[in-house]
């Protein structure tokens, strides 16, 4: 998946010095999105994105400009962290897929459908390629911001 320019709210990226109001504008959005994901408690689950409070491209280049603007680097973690859970919200999943976690010895599986279980394995493809895809997006913002 590309998220196409860098650029949350113009033409600009982290090359520059983001004028105050665009960057409020992004930590406000971010404020939002964790406000609303501790709410919704996230875990695991995979969730229609038409849940999220805020279009989802404008959540992860606001994410982008924040991670790129934070100097410390324990909360530059925690925002990546939290950045990647978009990576959860997927167009037109429909109803929340609950996903638990089991222990070694397992718990007794509710039984599935295959067509659910082949929905599941491709959404939980489509999560772990988009994680990647945040993550290296994430980090170029960093990198770029420092030079």
């Amino acid at each position: 998946m590309s998220y196409g320019s860098l650029s949350a709210f113009g033409d600009t990226w982290c090359r520059y010095r983001p004028d105050t109001e665009t960057l409020e504008a992004a930590h406000d959005l971010v404020d939002r999105y964790l406000a609303f994901a501790e709410e919704a408690q996230v875990g695991n689950d995979i969730i229609d994105e038409i849940e999220l409070p805020v279009p989802k491209p404008m959540l992860i280049k606001s994410f982008g400009l924040v991670i790129a603007a934070e100097h410390r680097p324990q909360i530059r973690a925690l925002l990546i962290r939290a950045g990647m859970t978009l990576a959860q919200y997927r167009a037109d999943l429909g109803p929340r897929m609950r996903l638990k976690p089991t222990t070694p010895h397992g718990r007794l599986r509710a039984a599935r459908s295959r067509e659910f279980e082949r929905r599941l394995q491709k959404k939980l493809v489509a999560v772990a390629e988009e994680r990647i895809s945040l993550g290296a997006f994430y980090r170029r913002a960093f990198i770029e911001a420092m030079h």
